[in-house]
């Protein structure tokens, strides 16, 4: 099967320009490096194109149109747009197509007489891609649905009909006080129109372009027209909003809410989009309005539809948290009674809209597959930093307190962001940005242990190369998902630490409710994750609901075991692996310096045996305790049996281990039927 990479590649050979754009999205992949200015970083050039997917190896591809490429392509969104068409001029030619997840992709040769536009000649579903634009390209995947060539060997074609019927369409302009029709695209209320022009202040940036973004969303404008329509917002602003930022909102509203289907609508009320990608709660945005409700904490107890509810506009507050059950016909009038002194609306059709559309996204199913047509994802399962964090995955560091959890995650995060090995025997791969999410420690703590960090490898933050964004936090981390993926595009985030789990929560920790929150969170911001946490009473698993345990993909443990201050060893134990072997236990010696004032100036990490510690010898595997005796020397099997007895392990079990490691070539057994390690395996 054709990779992504091996397509871009083939569309450089025809002269075409391509982008990498963000994994399962249309938005462009953002890099300061090689990808700064989005689709006009385009390339021509095979060696940036394999380092472009070396990087992103899950990217999907997307080609430039316009004079770049020589491309005019006409996407149609669906049937009904091609049929209109066909009504007016007839079929289209013969040429390069592609189908989509809704309709098809017509590739025309160059055509500079079309214009790039949004719904021209007054069809809704029917788009020209032309200079500045982009088109998703084969074998790309949006949402799980893939883009397929249909006729890739034909020659482009041209369309001089459509050209024809373009400059024949006269769109009727209507004064700014009412409604106005830019770019072809959509009729639009005069604060869309003003925004647009006009930009908005430097403070209200990003809640305009959610707004805006909202908009174009619930008009079902595509993600990537949308971004280039709000392209003039941006520009604007005074200052200019920056490209990423905005790319950051508009992949937020896209990848997170969804037009509404069949909502009671009224003149005075439209239909909202919904953010339903957090297990127990919605955002609903009423973007014509300007309303936006915030529903949380949400119980169906069968007789009632419990919930905490928040009403803003996209700047101002305007009530709550208030509880309520959306199923209780009494409480919902009560709380009309009191909105409607705070803004003038439709609040029992909104109360309505929100009890219908949470009642029904509680039953509804997705959609099964028929195997038989499906075709598998490429899951890139890689690592992000060895053995510790995959990518798009998340992992669990656990401990007591005061053990180093969040020291060994800064180090880890410092590995990525620099590409040196603050932790031995790890493999950080190719820099990327990072982030710390902070609900219980300060920046000044952050700084002072990631420079006592740094100090250890004879760094300073010169030597770092990708960012390391600190962020502290309050609340639940539910209330922070649009900033922190803001920050993500912003600063080309691969990892993420949250630190810790409990105190980002809003939810009572021992409920499923909090751990499936947490990962559909993770999941939602497609990065790889480590999330800090502390341990049970019992003292052997994290603290909290099992699905934490269960929905983490990795598991680690952190135990410390210090007999001074210049003395201290540190055992960490991966307990899960899903989608890997488990990685043996190992021990880290921590040597650590302070200040005068007893803050942290040097930290360095280096390998330890654990088996010449009193407490956390116990932590190695049989195999491992195995090795620790044969190092160096030859012993029969009843001697490396007494030897282990004494640890508490049984003697069946070492016998087994014993004959497995001979298998596996990790020990040999010599003729005089004594063993050794495998000098060829050390």
């Amino acid at each position: 099967m054709e990779t992504v990479l091996d397509a871009a590649l083939s569309y450089v050979e025809r002269g075409w320009g391509v982008i990498a754009l963000s994994p399962n999205e249309k938005i462009p992949v953002a890099d300061k490096l090689l990808q700064p200015n989005g689709s006009k970083s385009y390339t021509t050039d095979p060696e940036h194109v394999r380092k472009l997917w070396a990087t992103y190896p899950k990217a999907n591809v997307g080609i430039v149109t316009g004079e770049a490429s020589q491309l005019s392509v006409v996407d149609f969104d669906s049937k009904q747009a091609y049929d209109e068409v066909f009504a007016k001029i007839g079929a289209a030619p013969t040429t390069l197509r592609v189908k989509t997840p809704r309709g098809i992709h017509l590739y025309l040769a160059y055509t500079p007489e079309l214009k790039q536009t949004a719904g021209m000649v007054g069809i809704n579903g029917l788009d020209i891609r032309q200079e500045g634009g982009y088109v998703v390209a084969p074998p790309s995947r949006v949402k799980d649905k893939t883009y397929t060539w249909v006729n890739e060997s034909t020659e482009l074609g041209t369309w001089d009909k459509l050209v024809e019927l373009q400059d024949s369409y006269k769109p009727v302009q209507q004064p700014r006080t009412g409604v106005s029709t830019l770019s072809g695209v959509v009729d639009q209320p005069t604060w869309v129109s003003e925004y647009l022009s006009n930009g908005a202040p430097e403070g209200q940036r990003n809640d305009v372009a959610t707004r805006l973004a909202g908009y174009l969303n619930s008009k079902r404008i595509s993600e990537d027209i949308a971004r280039g329509l709000l392209e003039s917002f941006r520009l604007a602003c005074n200052p200019p909003m920056d490209e990423r930022e905005l790319d950051a909102v508009v992949r937020s509203i896209y990848s997170r809410y969804v037009p509404s289907e069949g909502v009671y609508t009224a003149e005075d009320l439209s239909a909202p989009i919904v953010d339903l990608s957090i297990a127990n709660r919605r955002v609903f945005r009423w973007v014509e309005e300007d309303l936006v409700v915030d529903v949380s904490r949400i119980a169906d107890k069968g007789s009632s539809l419990d919930c905490v509810l928040v009403f803003k506009t996209h700047t101002t507050h305007l009530y709550g948290p208030t509880r309520l059950n959306l199923l209780s016909s009494s409480s919902r009038e009560s709380l009309v009674r009191q909105l409607k002194h705070r803004k003038a609306m439709n609040w029992p059709m909104c109360l309505d809209q929100i009890a219908q559309l949470i009642s029904q996204s509680i039953i509804d199913q997705s959609a099964g597959l028929d195997m038989r047509s499906y075709t598998p994802e490429n899951v890139d399962n890689g690592w992000s930093v060895r053995p510790f964090v995959q990518r798009n995955s998340p992992t669990l560091i656990y401990g007591m307190g005061g053990e180093g959890k969040s020291t060994v995650a800064l180090a880890i995060l410092l590995s990525k962001a620099t590409g040196e090995r603050f932790l031995p025997d790890i493999d950080p791969g190719v820099p990327a940005g990072v982030m710390y999410c902070d609900w219980e420690d300060t920046p000044e703590s952050f700084y002072a242990t990631a420079n006592a960090l740094l100090d250890g490898k004879g760094m300073t933050w010169q030597d770092v190369v990708e960012p390391v964004i600190y962020k502290r936090f309050h609340g639940a981390l539910s209330d922070h998902v649009d900033s922190i993926q803001r920050d993500i595009v912003a600063n080309n985030i691969e990892l993420l630490c949250i630190d810790s789990l409990i105190a980002a929560s809003d939810e009572d920790t021992n409920d499923a409710v909090a751990a499936r929150t947490w990962h559909q969170i993770m999941s939602s911001l497609n990065v790889a994750s480590i999330g800090i946490t502390h341990v049970s009473k019992g003292g052997s698993d994290p603290y909290g609901s099992v699905y934490f345990w269960n929905l983490a993909r990795s598991v680690w443990q952190v135990e410390k075991e210090t007999e001074d201050q210049a003395n201290t060893i540190i055992a960490l134990q991966q307990r899960k692996s899903n989608n890997t072997g488990l990685t043996e236990p190992f021990g880290l010696h921590v040597g650590f310096e302070v200040d005068e004032n007893t803050k942290p100036k040097s930290i360095q990490y280096a390998l330890a045996d654990l088996s010449t510690t009193e407490n956390l010898v116990k932590k190695l595997t049989t195999a491992q305790h195995i090795i620790s005796v044969l190092e160096g020397t030859q012993m029969y099997g009843e001697d490396v049996v007494k030897e282990l007895k004494d640890l508490g392990i049984k003697e069946g079990t070492i016998v087994k281990n014993l004959q497995r490691m001979k298998q596996r070539g990790t020990i040999e057994q010599l003729p005089s039927g004594m063993y050794r390690v495998n000098k060829d395996t050390e």
